[in-house]
């Protein structure tokens, strides 16, 4: 049995990734027979692609946040039936490795969470409890199967699994919008007009009758990169409203940053 502090980490890591994860845009996997004798090299027919789409796509991964190491410090707010609470998370990033997070409430830290290419770790040090679970775990909670580098894209706020043949594009008085209707998700992508910034996502998930919403705001200007550094995001469903407001207060890009995780011997672990 977890306690309510690691089961609270686990929410705020979870709903971050599943929200920003159902951006996604189905795709169609087809299987080839593979018992033929001789192979036939078969014939790939490429679909039309609207050029305005891959236009902002291009613009969305071209602004990625370069860099091999940072910290940030984000302010966040989390609202639903069961927990209202503010903390403050420090961050310590690695891309490609791991990325380390630090909670605390009124100045003291409660937990650290450690996330790698295969594993999350909780360290619970206010009831004195370790939790290691692995990435996969992710996929129980977010119904969607994600790696280590999905989760950097969504947290630098790239898109991931967008399948740009099925979407239309449309060009409106004040923003720009990517649409897709997809076998699962239905979603909307706006752009502001100037900058060609995501400034929201709307997201109908058709198999479990839920809708969710993200948006994007404040952006400035990291490593000669636009960064949006406050972001809303909120589920609904037919009982309940979560809601998540984070605002980053600084991000950093720096070398040779410590990522300290040691367990207390005395810990009581979690599974």
């Amino acid at each position: 049995m977890q306690h309510p502090l690691v089961n609270r980490i686990f929410c705020f890591i979870f709903f971050t990734v599943g929200l920003l994860v159902s951006c996604r845009h189905s795709k169609t996997v087809v299987k080839t027979d593979t018992t033929a004798v001789t192979p036939v090299k078969p014939l790939i027919v490429q679909p039309s692609v609207d050029g305005n789409v891959q236009a902002l796509l291009k613009h969305v991964k071209n602004n990625q946040l370069p860099f091999k190491e940072l910290s940030a410090k984000l302010k966040t707010k989390v609202s639903s039936p069961s927990l209202n609470q503010s903390f403050t998370t420090n961050i310590r990033w690695k891309k490609g490795e791991k990325i380390w997070l630090s909670m605390s409430i009124i100045g003291i830290e409660g937990a650290r969470v450690l996330i790698t290419k295969d594993s999350i770790k909780i360290m619970d040090k206010i009831n004195n409890t370790y939790t290691l679970k692995p990435l996969s775990y992710i996929k129980q909670k977010t119904l969607v199967d994600l790696s280590f580098t999905d989760i950097e894209n969504l947290l630098l706020g790239q898109l991931i699994f967008t399948d740009s043949t099925k979407s239309k594009y449309a060009n409106n008085a004040t923003n720009y919008t990517i649409t897709s209707d997809g076998i699962r998700f239905l979603t909307s992508i706006l752009f502001e007009k100037d900058s060609k910034n995501i400034s929201n996502i709307f997201v109908t998930d058709k198999k479990y009758a839920q809708t969710l919403e993200s948006s994007y705001a404040n952006y400035q200007i990291q490593s000669g990169k636009p960064f949006a550094m406050d972001r809303v995001l909120k589920m609904k469903n037919d009982k309940e409203t979560f809601e998540m407001v984070a605002k980053f207060q600084n991000i950093e890009i720096k070398q040779n940053l410590e990522y300290p995780f040691s367990i207390n011997p005395n810990y009581k672990i979690e599974k």
